[in-house]
């Protein structure tokens, strides 16, 4: 009996054993493995891609890397794929996008990012990506010349970054408009970067898209497709639009013709002024007072309305319009010729319309637009009412900057694409690049304006001693032109940085 009953307990024992082994493998069979646990969860889309497609041009000529490209086509998308440190608005100020601060110390600018932002590829953005970013944007066509006064760029931590320039320059801020893309992913111009703008390039049925960022910060646009139709002819976009090929483009109207789409379009601000370059090396024009007088008898108005189309706005200093900076100043007087007060400056000097004729000669670059050109007919046609005649030449552009640099001119009409810190660098620097004619020395208004750029002097001091000194004379600033189609629904709003400003709150 008591054999009997040690095989019944042995045989219990057995059996519960059994029982909690098969209970452990069942419980494995459920619960997730170790591994997956200790795993950090990717951040996920918490949304679809809308419903909405609109269509833009691109052009397989060209990269679709930021730092490889070279067509105005394709760069037009650059900010729907990439978000830079800032961007400018239509006041050329700027706002922070994954940036959140700067600090700006001489020759130091500080930057903090936005330490919760990540790529479309959910990984961090963080510093590393901005100094990668930055060093391959300061050998690219597209931002290479306007970061050239950067020297270097530093992680500093995490999310800081520290910009050293080569001097002090109070609006450096606005340089930092370099698109930002992930670390190691812009290497080759065949690559198009990871990056934490609104929308990602993909390629689906071997067309190419762009596909709404479910990630981007900003919030996932209306429009969850951008259809990317390929053209080689940028001449016919207007074409294109109008027959429904596309649904909107842009251009900056450098070839000097106007575009009229049936639906809309509007103006984009330019960076680009339009000026008239003066030897002061000519008797007449080595006076300050005569150089009034020129600029007096002009009215940028007119040059901007009907020279310009009215894709131009009328400037009566060497700073951009638009400027927001300059609306807190006291106006610099009218955008409209007063060719009495000119008048009344060279009858003193013995000229004007009761003294001696004075005959002036004008280069324009043969080269130059249809826009210009007519400029140039306005202008002659202006001075002649204050008895200054004046000879148009059209020089080739290699005869035009030779003409130039061996000062054989008195007047020369020029256009130059100024950095988007308003830096007149070209025109006050001992080499710069519109500095032709120009005696600074004889009036010390370089040492002005760098010391305005340097923080040391007021802007509105600097923009009296132009007034008054007259070194060069502005008349405008360009405009380009953002055209779309009614099948967008809402109000567009462009800007030379950001040419689907507002894209996040298009309907179609």
């Amino acid at each position: 009996m008591l054999n009997a009953l040690r095989c019944h307990n042995r045989f219990l024992q057995i059996l519960c054993l059994v029982l909690a082994g098969l209970f452990i493998l069942s419980a494995c069979g459920k619960e997730t493995p170790v591994d997956e646990l200790t795993q950090p969860e990717e951040t996920t889309a918490a949304t679809e891609v809308p419903a909405g497609a609109i269509s833009a041009p691109y052009t397989l000529l060209d990269a679709m890397n930021p730092f490889y490209m070279e067509t105005l086509v394709n760069a037009s998308l650059i900010s729907l794929l990439f978000d830079p440190l800032f961007t400018l608005d239509s006041g050329f100020m700027p706002v922070p996008l994954t940036a959140t601060s700067s600090e700006n110390n001489g020759t130091s600018l500080t930057v903090q990012l936005e330490d919760s932002l990540v790529f479309s590829d959910a990984s961090p953005l963080t510093a590393a990506d901005v100094v990668y970013s930055f060093e391959k944007a300061v050998g690219s066509p597209l931002y290479g010349e306007s970061l050239k006064s950067i020297v270097s760029c530093a992680a500093t931590g995490v999310s800081t970054v520290e910009f050293t320039l080569n001097s002090p320059d109070v609006n450096a801020v606005n340089l930092l408009t370099f698109p930002i893309v992930k670390a190691g992913t812009a290497e080759t111009s065949t690559e198009v970067p990871v990056g934490a703008g609104r929308y990602v390039f993909v390629r689906e049925d071997g067309r190419a898209l762009l596909r709404a960022n479910l990630r981007y910060a900003g919030g996932v646009p209306k429009i969850g497709t951008v259809r990317l139709r390929e053209i080689t002819e940028s001449a016919t976009l207007m074409h294109i639009l109008n027959v429904g090929g596309i649904d909107c483009f842009y251009t900056d109207l450098s070839d000097g013709v106007a575009k009229r789409s049936y639906a809309g379009s509007n103006e984009v601000y330019l960076n680009e002024l339009v000026f008239l370059g003066v030897n002061h090396m000519n008797g007449d024009l080595k006076n300050a007072e005569f150089r009034k007088a020129v600029s007096l008898s002009l009215s940028r108005s007119a040059i901007a309305a009907n020279a310009f189309v009215s894709h131009a706005r009328a400037a009566l200093t060497p700073f951009n319009t638009s400027w927001e900076l300059l609306s807190s100043l006291p106006a610099a007087g009218s955008t409209e010729a007063d060719p009495a007060a000119a008048d009344a400056l060279l009858s003193r000097l013995g000229s004007g319309v009761g003294g001696v004729e004075t005959r002036l000669t004008m280069l324009v670059s043969a080269d130059a637009d249809a826009f210009v050109k007519t400029a140039a007919g306005l202008i002659a046609e202006e001075l002649s009412y204050v008895n200054i005649t004046l000879d148009v030449l059209y020089p080739n552009a290699d005869l035009f900057k030779q003409m130039l640099r061996e000062g054989k001119f008195d007047l020369y009409l020029g256009q130059i694409r100024l950095t988007k810190n308003m830096d007149l660098s070209p025109f006050f620097s001992e080499y710069g690049a519109a500095r032709y004619g120009m005696d600074l020395d004889a009036m010390d208004l370089d040492e002005t304006y760098f010391e305005y750029k340097s923080g040391g002097r007021e802007l509105e001091t600097f923009l009296n001693s132009f007034a008054e000194l007259m070194p060069f004379i502005p008349l405008c600033y360009r405009n380009g032109q953002f055209c779309y189609s009614r099948v967008i629904r809402s109000a567009i709003q462009s800007t030379e940085d950001r040419l689907f400003y507002n894209v996040e709150e298009w309907l179609v």
